[in-house]
């Protein structure tokens, strides 16, 4: 029973909550006329104000903390809504193109000195209740976060809707969660909490990108690139191998989002070409994870190559093409070489049959067309493989040579026991 009513009271503190919450943001999609913009956002400003001493009654008055931490979660959720108004203030009197917005969206100062004071006022009257949540939340961290915050919350100010900078606000205020996440490596769940609001303002300005100005899939790209570098990093830090892991989601979309962005420079060539080409742009961050990703590097590189392994027969089967094929065989033989050394069948077999499949492909390709792309590039392909080979050879014996060297070396330079006569 005891344990049914205090699942109950967290459910009612959070739906107070929300509720709060919920009055707040209907400041930033209003449609009132009744009261000018300056009035309504000092209103939202006083019932702000309301929630440090709402917390001090519950938490002091009333020995009730558990309140006092969600109410300074919920002062934490409305400092994106004060940072977009004060963001429409800034850019009614600083930016440009705010006639063709609905009043919705519109914030107008009634000058330039009215919008910053503004500002001004605001960030006197909030900044310590920033650091005063913190200090409630994450005491340890409380400088820390309330920096991040305050810095992710300015990027709101910037009075440039477009789409670049709105990319290269949102890039920063993920990359200062990020840090923030892999520096205090938060373990309770107001903490996470405390830093996952660190996100809020991005989220902004990515929803009023979305709702009001113009979105480029570059936005979107930098956006999924920035996620998957947080994503990598964080689980890195904390060991969480899965979280790790589930970076790859957001590269593949965001390479995809950024080659969408450049189409115009692929008009000139083939599907299939630039099919081939988001294979082989994926695999460097791929590839750059699994180089320094000792508990990945497996899961990483075999995304890598089974990627443009399956785009290749993919081309191959839709549209043959030289580089498709010249891409089947160095795959293939990749990966006979490895089921050859480690002894594993089925990567041996697999290897070879992509390899063969590629070399006859392009064989073909040779016979019909008198072009580069066919004999040429396959004699050239087969002379950088013999190549490679010899280097990969001497290595491996440089290899074997400092380790028969360092052996005998290691047995002199042993010292002698104890209690022998020299």
């Amino acid at each position: 029973m005891e344990t049914r009513l205090q699942q109950l009271f967290q459910m009612l503190r959070w739906c107070g909550a929300a509720m709060i919450v919920a009055a707040a943001g209907t400041f930033l999609v209003q449609s009132w006329d009744q009261v000018g913009d300056v009035p309504r956002y000092l209103t939202l400003l006083g019932m702000t104000a309301l929630l440090p001493a709402l917390a001090y009654v519950c938490g002091i008055r009333m020995q009730e903390g558990r309140s006092a931490r969600v109410l300074m979660l919920t002062l934490l959720a409305m400092i994106p809504i004060h940072a977009g108004v004060l963001g429409g203030f800034v850019l009614s009197q600083f930016g440009t193109g705010t006639s063709s917005l609905g009043p919705v969206a519109q914030w107008v100062a009634p000058s330039p000195a009215a919008a910053v004071l503004l500002v001004s006022g605001a960030g006197l009257a909030l900044i310590p209740l920033i650091w005063a949540a913190f200090v409630v939340l994450a005491r340890p961290h409380a400088r820390l976060l309330t920096a991040a915050s305050v810095a992710s919350h300015a990027l709101l100010l910037v009075p440039d809707r477009s789409s670049l900078a709105a990319t290269l606000t949102v890039v920063p205020i993920l990359g200062f969660t990020a840090y923030c996440a892999a520096r205090i490596k938060p373990q309770t769940l107001e903490s996470r909490l405390a830093v996952a609001s660190l996100v809020a303002p991005a989220t902004v300005i990515a929803a009023r990108q979305l709702l009001f100005y113009e979105v480029s899939t570059a936005f979107w790209g930098a956006i999924l690139g920035t996620g998957a570098l947080a994503l990598f990093m964080l689980g890195k830090k904390s060991g969480d191998a899965t979280l790790e892991r589930f970076a790859i989601v957001p590269t593949l979309l965001s390479v995809a989002a950024f080659m969408d962005a450049a189409l115009p420079w692929w008009s000139t060539v083939s599907n299939s070409t630039v099919w081939l080409a988001y294979g082989l742009l994926s695999s460097i961050p791929l590839l750059a994870f699994a180089w320094t990703s000792a508990r990945s590097r497996a899961l990483f590189l075999r995304s890598a190559v089974g990627l443009n392994a399956t785009i290749a027969v993919s081309v191959l089967l839709t549209d043959p093409r030289p580089w498709a094929a010249l891409q089947a065989i160095a795959l293939g033989l990749g990966i006979a070489s490895y089921g050859f050394v480690k002894g594993r069948r089925p990567s041996l077999y697999s290897g070879i049959g992509l390899a063969g499949f590629g070399f006859i492909l392009e064989v073909v390709h040779a016979i019909e067309v008198f072009q580069p792309s066919g004999w040429l590039a396959l004699a050239g392909f087969g002379s950088a493989l013999v190549g490679l080979t010899a280097w990969l050879e001497r290595r491996a014996r440089s290899v074997r040579q400092v380790a028969q060297g360092a052996a005998p070396a290691a047995n002199v330079s042993r010292p002698p026991a104890a209690g022998l006569p020299q």
